[in-house]
């Protein structure tokens, strides 16, 4: 016997999160019955019901690395009828859905699953897993407007934070552009732009490049692959590592 938000979650409907939420408002039923109770435990293979859709019984756990377009929204669906990802995985076999977050006009990675347990850990911000982003700012940014970055800046509420790493990728004379990477270990709310604004730096787009280990490579924007099984497994060692520990040292 299992909690009925952590089956909902495994079975890839939502979030363990969401599916207390659910719950509470009366949207799901066990084997035909209303259950608002969160504490309510049942049968792994029982028939439930979220909001008047049967949940599928299937087990089997998909994994998948998406390279989000600009102007796409990370949910599942928008009652204003603008693109979201789930737009992109209608020919998978299950219903997935994404690991965190990204701003409607941001790009880059992001991860994609039906495996509550694991998007649960993966955005726990226990476990504090990087996050590389590449912004194109307009007008050149200066070291020192770099070099703060690293030594900490403050967001919103006075909130201090760091970048693990920060540099001057690159500075265009011609279009008087500069492409600054930082990596993070944090992810609040427009986390990264605010960190922009902190330095005064005139962000234009941004783009996030890798999530911990995985690269985006040669993925093209809007297409996804499917993440390996060591690179699944890989997550759960990386915290635990002397060498994360280190790396958060300078934070």
């Amino acid at each position: 016997m299992e909690r009925l938000q952590k089956i909902i979650s495994a079975r890839g409907v939502t979030s363990r999160r969401n599916a207390e939420k659910l719950i509470v408002e009366g949207k799901v039923k066990v084997n035909g019955v209303v259950i608002t109770e969160l504490g309510f435990k049942t049968s792994p293979d029982a028939d439930i019901e979220v909001n008047g859709k049967q949940t599928t019984k299937n087990n089997e756990k998909f994994y998948y690395l998406f390279n989000k377009p600009r102007l796409v929204l990370t949910t599942m669906y928008d009652p204003k009828q603008r693109k979201t990802v789930a737009d992109y995985f209608k020919d998978v076999p299950t219903r997935v859905y994404p690991v965190g977050r990204l701003d409607y006009d941001v790009s880059g990675l992001i991860i994609m699953t039906n495996d509550g347990e694991f998007a649960n850990f993966v955005m726990h911000p226990r476990y504090e897993f990087f996050k590389t982003y590449q912004g194109l700012c307009k007008g050149k940014v200066s070291k020192q407007q770099v070099n703060q970055l690293l030594k900490g800046v403050k967001i919103e509420d006075d909130y201090f934070t760091k970048a693990i790493q920060a540099e001057l990728l690159n500075y265009d004379q011609e279009k008087d552009q500069s492409i600054i990477e930082m990596t993070i270990a944090e992810g609040k709310k427009h986390h990264v732009k605010q960190m922009f604004s902190a330095i005064e730096a005139n962000l234009m787009k941004l783009k996030r490049t890798k999530i911990e280990f995985l690269e985006v490579d040669d993925l093209e924007v809007g297409r996804y692959r499917e993440l390996k099984p060591h690179e699944v497994k890989k997550f759960y060692g990386i915290y635990q590592s002397t060498k994360r520990k280190e790396d958060l040292k300078i934070k």
